[in-house]
């Protein structure tokens, strides 16, 4: 059964895709309550920032997915607030993330820099949860292949598209998973060497966005297009070069820091 429900009470369902989004929030706010908690940070506006940061992943993450595929919600409006099958999009979670973030950081207090490198570490977790979640909901389906023979096995996988049809096709999910531990261990590294204070964020976005750009190839799930490319792939390579970008910005900041300045006249 495609995304089975996992947990009822009532009259309230919640199903395997719901419960992997909330697990992955709540071990979020651990990690930023961890981080708080270990840099002598008040863990209440850490919290409150958290929670800016996945209310605007939230909204952010469903508008976009929306947009992305309007074609189906124009003629389906009222699914445009259900979330129980899936439909986020990990741009609009970022973007809405980080805007939520910004705003409650600001609002509470929190210095942005070491909140950003806690969120870091959230990310991956967060984007593993995500795939993890597709891989339930047949959401995020790999491209139909020949047979299941032409490759290894577990990249391959016979499961159904978005209309119920099944088929061999590439298992996407998987390694989307796999991309996610291999950002995860990357800025779990830089962490705990304690490089590139206040960029962790931003290097584990790039990477994520690059390895993103590439698996767009070979995805079988429609997406409009946009100069006959699809508009995620775009989004990733958008979101790849805001990165790239920050780092260059924040590094810049980092280093006029650090340098001390030379009185005039010496």
């Amino acid at each position: 059964m495609i995304n089975p429900i996992v947990l009822k009470l009532g009259a309230y369902e919640m199903r395997a895709f719901t419960a992997s989004i909330v697990l992955a929030v709540l071990l979020g706010v651990l990690v930023l309550l961890w981080t708080a908690w270990r840099l002598h940070q008040p863990l209440l506006r850490w919290m409150d920032a958290g929670l800016g940061t996945v209310f605007g992943g939230v909204i952010g993450a469903r508008l976009f997915h929306v947009v992305l595929e309007w074609t189906y919600f124009s003629a389906h409006t009222d699914q445009i607030t259900t979330l129980a099958n899936g439909g986020l999009d990990w741009h609009g979670a970022v973007l809405g993330g980080l805007i939520g973030a910004i705003l409650i950081a600001r609002l509470r207090g929190v210095p942005f820099r070491p909140f950003a490198d806690a969120l870091a570490l959230v990310f991956p977790l967060g984007a593993i949860a995500t795939w993890s979640a597709c891989g339930i909901a047949a959401c995020a389906y790999g491209a139909e292949v020949r047979t299941l023979a032409d490759f290894p096995a577990w990249l391959v996988i016979e499961s159904p598209d978005v209309y119920g049809s099944i088929a061999p096709r590439l298992n996407l999910p998987q390694v989307g998973i796999i991309l996610g531990l291999i950002v995860y261990l990357l800025v779990l590294g830089l962490t705990a060497t304690r490089l590139v204070i206040g960029l962790r964020f931003w290097i584990g976005l790039a990477v994520f966005s690059f390895g993103m750009a590439i698996l767009d190839f070979f995805r079988g799930d429609y997406v409009i297009t946009i100069l006959g490319r699809r508009a995620d792939q775009i989004l990733d390579l958008v979101l790849l070069l805001f990165a790239v970008q920050m780092i260059a910005v924040f590094r810049l900041r980092i280093v006029k820091a650090l340098t001390p300045t030379t009185p005039l006249g010496n």
